[in-house]
């Protein structure tokens, strides 16, 4: 995938979803206390997720996978000074396709 539909402050809406455009990492992958273990274990570059939380200066998102980590409930995304939070918009089939490939253990594009 070569171009990616950038998220901007004009388009961000609660059940939006989206890739992180970030690099891959394992990094605060930690788990609320009486949380089950997550089914993945990275946020890949690429990843799936749906917008739950669309404020403008604090963008949250449920990763595939990684529901209850860190990930998901404690990461936001703020916008650059260009209106960009550094995640991109999918569609729902994509979003589909991502998420069984993450799932599956596999990164979640070709």
């Amino acid at each position: 995938m070569g171009t990616h539909d950038v998220l901007t402050t004009g388009r961000l809406a609660n059940g939006l979803y989206v890739e992180y455009l970030g690099e891959t990492t394992t990094d605060d992958l930690m788990v609320g206390v009486g949380d089950p273990p997550p089914l993945c274990d990275r946020l890949w570059h690429g990843h799936p997720g749906v917008i739950w939380e669309p404020a403008p200066q604090h963008v949250q998102v449920t990763w595939v996978g990684l529901e209850d980590t860190v990930q998901s409930f404690g990461i936001g995304y703020s916008c650059n000074y260009h209106g960009r939070y550094g995640l991109g918009v999918i569609t729902a089939a994509e979003y589909e396709k991502r998420r069984r490939r993450v799932l599956a253990g596999q990164t979640p594009q070709e």
